[in-house]
């Protein structure tokens, strides 16, 4: 049994479209602030001004993976000078979730949910998300009647149970393997303008791969390769400043390796300058790993993901050569 959060979507959020087309305001969808509905989303807290999280959302009408701002607007907590300051939680749309349209329409209904996945190392969690628009639809009209009997007002529901169509729906999309990662530019705007302990806060193992990934296209840096099939390939984010060393999962930390090169690189057999040329170590026996001595590698198009210095020098100076140390691998 699942517990799904329902959603019909009004006016005002969606930017309040005139007549003309033109849309007045930026497109949100609020959150009720009813506890059991906040059980469905992260946490997140007064203490940190408008404090918010990255929400890996899979719409089941698009079948890829995009990541949402979910932002708790907390003015009312921080001596807000507004005549009236907010105390309200938003889930943002941007083109990644709207396929690069206005999809979000007045009156559809938003279906959501948490889906988490314990593996041995991590905690992924994903929100499969349908948007229901056909308001002839049985479904529509089941979930609009479980809205209308809702306790919870504006718009909003709760279901325990199962919701067949939604569960077909996704589980079709799983099907066919991992999804696609998109990310839209508002996230990493949002995530630029945060403060560095929010910002550290944000990532984890899972979203830091996507992120990566990401920025690198999918492409080994170094090789400029990758093999692929459907959602299997062979590419590894892996840390410039390695976790054991107190690397932390933000994207700058991180670029795309082919598995061999990964292993390569975290062992010292290799590093970057401070241009971002490829240092193959003079000890080092490999024909293959010298051929891309002093190769500069694929830097990312979008600054959110380049590489931080800081840490290619830390790399460069406390991994680099590593392998030639006995015991230390």
């Amino acid at each position: 049994m699942s517990t799904y959060y329902l959603k019909k979507c009004g006016f005002q959020e969606l930017g309040s479209i005139g007549d003309d087309g033109k849309i007045n305001r930026g497109r949100y969808l609020l959150t009720s602030m009813n506890i059991n509905v906040l059980k469905v989303f992260p946490s997140l807290t007064t203490t940190q001004k408008n404090d918010f999280a990255l929400l890996p959302i899979i719409p089941l009408y698009s079948g890829i993976k995009v990541y949402c701002n979910f932002v708790y607007h907390n003015d009312k907590f921080h001596n807000s000078t507004a005549t009236q300051p907010r105390n309200e939680y938003r889930l943002y749309l941007n083109n990644a979730l709207e396929v690069g349209q206005r999809y979000f329409e007045t009156g559809d209904i938003m279906i959501i949910r948490k889906d988490e996945c314990l593996d041995v190392e991590e905690c992924k969690t994903v929100y499969p998300m349908d948007l229901i628009k056909d308001k002839t639809s049985d479904l529509y009209k089941y979930l609009d009647k479980i809205i209308s009997d809702s306790t919870i007002r504006g718009g909003y529901g709760l279901y325990d149970g199962t919701i067949p169509a939604f569960e077909d729906k996704y589980n079709q999309v799983m099907l066919r393997g991992e999804p696609n990662v998109e990310i839209d530019d508002s996230v990493t705007k949002r995530v630029t303008e945060a403060s560095t302990d929010a910002i550290s806060s944000l990532f984890n193992a899972s979203n830091f791969r996507d992120f990566v990934m990401v920025g690198y296209e999918n492409l080994c840096a170094i090789t400029g390769t990758v093999i692929k099939y459907e959602s299997y390939m062979n590419l590894e984010a892996a840390h410039i400043k390695p976790k054991s060393h107190g690397g932390l999962f933000l994207p700058n930390n991180g670029i795309a390796l082919c598995r061999d090169i990964h292993w390569a690189f975290d062992k010292g057999f290799l590093s970057l300058n401070d241009n971002c040329e490829v240092m193959v170590h003079s000890k080092t026996t490999s024909d293959y790993l010298h051929s891309f001595n002093g190769q500069k590698i694929r830097t990312p198009t979008n600054p959110f993901f380049v590489p931080d210095i800081t840490n290619i020098r830390y790399h460069r100076e406390n991994v680099y050569g590593l392998f030639l140390t006995t015991g230390r691998l």
